[in-house]
């Protein structure tokens, strides 16, 4: 008999929880049943006979058959309900797992999403718990004290974009009027909305907030609850005053203002933010009087922005060649304002006065060294074409951070210029040849190097080994250096020989420390050098080594805590609780450095297609540290394993179990973009829930527009659902990416053609995938090709 269920909201609660636990009972049952000890069984009662009937049975074939919504959504009710029961038998785990692939086949269902977050946070899987949160936190009842929860993680996360998100949500559900701590959760969504510069939104909240304050009779607030809302009142009321700004409210930025200077008085503050205020309501001479008055009150604090704004406004009001002038005059009457100083120099940069602002520059650094200064010193130098002092700048920026990194664009910019790297490379040998002493551990590093960046490598070579010579203390750390440039220049074997030699100079001390990370490194070299073997025996090496040194990590760890336990005093106990702190994290980071270590080995056999030996090294890994949820840098490791799992299961074409590695990696990151395109594509490809996979290959899409077998995916799903000319553009736009286009990508373009009613370009795309076949080595397919065309 079929039982048919009364009509439910399907979006309620109590759908779900009758519908699942009927559909489970009808389509689940058989499969959740339980082990029973032997000996219960043996003492269960007999068995009825069975029932005869007069007719037999017969199949219920429905009238219509089901869509793929339908199918999807019993599907979800099946699932949905397998979880319940695995939930109550304690099994968390598992029923984590069905749900979430219940809200994957149903993505509309709310109950579901809102069961993953808790049960998520019981098995300790933080970042699980807030990916999913995200989600449920577009649903109209979500919880604002869980998403408040959710987004105070993201902040110790600092993903302050998705914490904005979670407390805007919150705090639209706030009462008005407002209680206490309704009206910290608008203070708090204002803030993080300000910080991600979403200022219209941030204004809103913060002029609730403002009213809250501003008028007691209404909030009910008492002097204290106001007095705990408001926290320092200064900063908050200019803080109110920087958003209204932004958001352009301006009356009420200026009120804001005026009211922070009333509570904590600050004139040469009120005067600038006054100043801003008129300037962005087009009164720059009022504005002008503002800065002026501000300056001084001998403003502070602000960085080069009230001087950024001086010229600002001078330029309104046609008088930009006063500027300089007048910032030196300023300057005299505050020497000791390092911005204003700063700011004064760029302008003689840009007006091309060189050589005063290149000793500007040179006193400031002195005084006050910044990255902005260097950056502009060496700009000057290029520009001026001294290259002796651009190489002092230069090995004084190496000498300070390590290296040319921090000077950004400028760096690049010298990288890039071949001549004036051979320049620079000449003015360092003369300079050594003359007196070694006079070519310092900095500047040598430097032009190793800008020459390594810019492919001279002999000359890399060459002023790599003179900052050897300089300090031979540093060895490992430029072999390593000298080592990942050559491999990031695609010099895989010259850097084996450096990682090789920054080994072979270790002591064992030296090596329990280093030794693991640079065979690591040395394995990935190796491997790109196609001498798989030896590739493998290093990375092994790494393996054996990170094994020893996170089992030393461990056993620190324990000797901290026991210190810990028997510490007197407060100052030992504060003492062993930093200690063990620390012993914890390194630990930890050695576990996290043992994972990356196994998964180069897994790695290493697949790319030398040794898929079996592959996929046994990758079931390990995964295997062994599933359960390790804290630390994110491993459940991205172990992310990465089960996409090449899939796809190693693809190529031994058991597509079952390819899809099953994607189902676990959107199972724990279910906006993963590759997973959801090649989930997608694999389902699209067998023709199968084809609704869903043009979903998910549209998110991948969507996520990165000009990824081009995303594209072809996106195009071979539209052409399984029979949508031709959509399919043909996805497609021609696939190929178009790349001036040589996959084969396969080719393949769908003709296959689409052809279905679209434009044979001739169905034909012309197939030869050219036949073509593209041979090329990758793949006979067998430009075979069926050939076939196909001959066929039509």
């Amino acid at each position: 008999m079929y039982v048919r269920l009364p009509p439910l909201a399907q979006g309620s609660s109590i759908f779900w929880t009758v519908v699942a636990w009927v559909a489970f009972q009808a389509a689940t049952a058989p499969a959740v049943a339980w082990k029973r000890e032997s000996a219960a069984v043996a003492d269960s009662p007999a068995r009825p006979e069975r029932l005869i009937l007069e007719d037999d049975l017969q199949p219920l074939v429905p009238r219509q058959p089901r869509t793929e919504a339908e199918t999807d959504r019993l599907e979800a009710l099946a699932l949905f309900a397998a979880g319940r029961m695995h939930e109550r038998r304690y099994q968390y785990a598992e029923a984590l797992r069905l749900y979430q692939r219940a809200l994957r086949c149903d993505p509309q269902a709310t109950t579901v999403a809102q069961a993953i977050v808790p049960l998520a946070f019981r098995l300790k899987r933080h970042a699980e718990a807030v990916r999913y949160a995200l989600k449920a936190a577009e649903a109209e009842d979500a919880d604002p004290l869980l998403l408040q929860r959710l987004g105070a993680h993201l902040i110790e996360m600092r993903d302050f974009a998705g914490a904005a998100r979670l407390y805007d949500k919150a705090a639209a559900a706030a009462e008005t009027p407002p209680t206490l701590l309704g009206a910290r959760l608008w203070m708090d969504a204002g803030r993080l909305l300000h910080v991600v510069q979403q200022y219209d939104q941030a204004a809103g909240y913060f002029a609730r907030v403002r009213d809250a304050l501003e008028n007691p009779q209404q909030s009910g607030f008492d002097e204290e609850q106001r007095k705990r809302l408001l926290g320092d009142p200064g900063e908050t009321y200019n803080l109110f005053g920087e958003c209204f700004l932004r958001a352009n409210r301006r009356e009420e930025a200026a009120a804001a203002f005026r009211k922070a200077d009333e509570l904590a008085p600050n004139k040469a503050l009120r005067e600038y933010n006054l100043a801003r205020v008129l300037a962005e309501d087009a009164q720059p001479q009022k504005a002008l009087a503002g800065l002026q008055a501000a300056f001084e009150a001998k403003l502070a604090d602000q960085g080069v922005a009230p001087y950024e704004l001086f010229a600002k406004v001078l330029d309104q009001l046609g008088r930009k060649d006063e500027l300089v002038q007048r910032l030196e005059k300023l300057r005299e009457q505050q020497p000791e304002n390092v911005p204003l100083a700063y700011f004064l120099a760029e302008q003689y940069r840009k007006a091309e006065q060189f050589e005063k602002a290149d000793s500007f520059y040179r006193k400031l650094i002195a005084e006050t060294p910044t990255l902005t200064g260097y950056r502009s010193l060496v700009s000057i130098r290029r520009k001026t074409n001294r290259p002796d002092a651009l190489l002092d700048v230069l090995g004084e920026v190496v000498a300070k951070t390590g290296s040319l990194e921090t000077l950004g664009t400028e760096a690049e910019g010298i990288a890039g210029d071949a001549d004036l790297v051979r320049t620079l490379t000449e003015a360092a040998r003369t300079r050594y040849r003359g007196d070694p002493e006079k070519l310092d551990y900095g500047t040598r590093l430097a032009v190793a190097s800008l020459a390594l960046q810019a492919k001279q490598f002999e000359a890399a070579g060459e002023f790599f080994e003179l900052a050897l010579e300089a300090e031979p203390d540093r060895a490992t750390e430029l072999l390593l250096m000298w080592g990942l440039g050559l491999l990031f220049e695609e010099r895989p074997a010259e850097a084996a020989a450096v990682f090789q030699r920054a080994i072979d100079r270790l002591d064992e001390e030296e090596l329990a420390k280093t030794g693991p990370a640079l065979h690591h490194y040395l394995a990935g070299a190796l491997t790109m050098a196609e001498r798989t073997d030896e590739a493998l025996a290093a990375a092994r090496k790494a393996v054996e080594m990170g094994r020893t040194a996170e089992r030393r990590a461990l056993e620190e760890a324990v000797r901290a805590e026991t210190a810990r336990t028997g510490a007197r005093n407060a100052d030992e106990k504060m003492e062993a609780a930093e200690k063990t702190l620390a012993a914890a994290a390194t630990a930890a980071q050695k576990k996290d450095d043992l994972v990356r270590f196994r998964s180069r080995v897994a790695w290493i056999l697949y790319r030398a297609k040794r898929h079996d030996e592959a996929t046994s090294e990758y079931l390990r890994l995964v295997r062994g540290f599933d359960s390790e949820y804290g630390s994110s840098e491993i459940r991205e490791v172990l992310r990465e394993a089960r996409l090449v799992l899939s796809n190693l299961y693809v190529i031994k074409e058991d597509l079952a179990e390819a899809e099953e590695w994607l189902e676990q990696v959107l199972d724990e990151f279910p906006d993963d973009v590759g997973a959801s395109n090649d989930l997608g594509y694999l389902w699209a490809d067998q023709g199968r829930h084809l609704q869903r996979a043009w979903a998910m290959i549209r998110h991948a899409t969507d996520a990165q527009p000009d990824n081009a077998a995303y594209r072809d995916s996106l195009g071979w799903v539209l052409y399984r659902l029979g949508r031709y000319p959509e399919a043909v553009a996805e497609l021609e736009a696939a190929a178009a990416a790349d001036p040589q286009p996959d084969a396969l990508i080719l393949d769908h373009l003709g296959d689409a053609y052809l279905k679209a009613g434009q044979g001739e370009q169905a034909e012309q795309a197939w030869r050219r995938a036949v073509e593209a076949f041979r090329k990758q080595d793949e006979p067998e397919k430009a075979k069926q090709v050939e076939e196909k065309m001959e066929g039509t």
